[in-house]
C-alpha cells in the first residue's frame, strides 16, 4: 500500500513539474477573440467589486490560457496587474490612482519579456493608465479611442489608424461595462477582439510577400 501511494506521489509530482516547467511558446497573439473578450470584461466587473481573488484567478486565466505565459510567470503577472487595478479603484484622487503605474508596469515587463512583444513599457503602461482614467467620461471618447489605438499599435506593431476599428469597439465596451451593461460588453469587447485578430492574419501574410521582394 505504502509503496502505490509513493508511486501516486511520484506521478503527480512528475505532472506538477511538467504543468509549471514545460517550455511555453508565449506571444500576444495566441488570444482566442472570444475567450479573452469575455475574461476581460469579468476583470471590469470584478474589479468594480474589489473582489481580489477572482479578479488574480481571472487575470491568470488570462496570461496563462491566452497569451500561453508560462505559469510562474502568468501568477506573477496576474498579481502585480490585479495590485495595479485596485489600486486605481481605490483611489481617491488622480494622485492615488497614478500609484498604479508601479506594479502595472511590473507586469507589462513579465509579459513583454516572456513573449519577446519588445514593448516601450513605459509608453504601454501610461497609456493603459491613462484609459483607465477616461473610460468614466462619455465626453472623452475619443481621447479613450486613440489611447487604447495607440496601446494596441505600439503592442502588436501595427498603425494607429489600423487599430481604429477595433479601439472603437474596445471603448465601447468599457463604457457599457461602466454602466453595468455585461452583456452588451462582452458583445462589444469580443468584436474589437476580432478585429485586431483579423489586422494580426492579415499581417502575418503580408510578411511572406515582403520577404520575397
Amino acid at each position: 500500500m505504502a509503496s502505490l501511494f509513493l508511486r501516486l506521489l511520484l506521478v503527480v509530482m512528475v505532472a506538477v513539474a511538467g504543468y509549471f516547467f514545460w517550455p511555453h511558446r508565449s506571444s500576444l497573439n495566441a488570444f482566442d477573440p472570444a475567450r479573452i473578450g469575455e475574461l476581460e470584461v469579468e476583470v471590469w466587473r470584478l474589479a468594480q467589486q474589489k473582489n481580489r481573488r477572482d479578479l488574480f484567478f481571472t487575470l491568470y486565466r488570462i496570461a496563462e490560457g491566452q497569451y500561453r505565459l508560462p505559469p510562474i510567470a502568468a501568477i506573477s503577472n496576474a498579481w502585480h496587474t490585479s495590485d495595479a487595478i485596485l489600486t486605481f479603484e481605490r483611489g481617491a484622487d488622480r494622485a492615488d490612482q497614478e500609484r498604479a503605474i508601479e506594479p502595472l508596469q511590473r507586469a507589462l515587463v513579465i509579459l513583454n519579456e516572456q513573449t519577446d512583444a519588445q514593448l516601450d513599457v513605459e509608453v504601454v503602461t501610461r497609456l493603459e493608465l491613462f484609459a483607465w482614467m477616461l473610460s468614466d467620461d462619455k465626453s472623452k471618447h475619443g481621447q479613450l479611442v486613440s489611447a487604447i489605438a495607440e496601446k494596441k499599435a505600439l503592442s502588436y506593431r501595427l498603425s494607429a489608424g489600423e487599430c481604429g476599428p477595433a479601439a472603437e469597439e474596445f471603448a465601447k465596451a468599457r463604457r457599457l461595462a461602466r454602466e453595468g451593461r455585461w452583456n452588451e460588453a462582452v458583445k462589444a469587447n469580443t468584436g474589437g477582439w476580432k478585429r485586431l485578430k483579423d489586422l494580426l492574419a492579415a499581417q502575418a501574410q503580408e510578411k511572406p510577400a515582403s520577404t520575397r521582394k
